[in-house]
């Protein structure tokens, strides 16, 4: 005869190791919406102050300022995000600040 005891104690130590290590963290890395609205806020400064400061053309140079600004002002906020969210932050603020249509424009041209 089969003992299913084994089999079923198995599969509850794997339902808890990937709820420990994948889907614990997951949900500690979410922010909430008023710390996104803040995320927003810090990327739309740095994506100006960047523009001001740069000027035209050096993408990387005002990406790297403005990422640089937005961490920053992360820590000092206590507020923790990878650097795919800061890069999906700026982004945003890019396409919301309409840079993206001035950047379609002038390749027109």
């Amino acid at each position: 005869m089969f003992d299913v005891t084994n089999v079923i104690i198995s599969i509850v130590g794997v339902i808890f190791a990937v709820m420990v290590y994948v889907i614990f963290p997951l949900i500690k890395s979410k922010v909430t919406n008023e710390q996104w609205e803040s995320i927003c806020n810090y990327a739309l400064a740095g994506v100006q102050a960047a523009e001001i400061l740069i000027g035209a053309g050096n993408g990387a140079q005002k990406f790297e300022k403005a990422k640089d600004y937005i961490e920053q002002q992360l820590a000092a906020h206590g507020i923790n995000i990878d650097a795919d969210t800061v890069q999906i932050a700026i982004e945003n603020a890019w396409k919301a600040l309409g840079l993206d249509q001035k950047q379609t424009v002038s390749e027109a041209e």
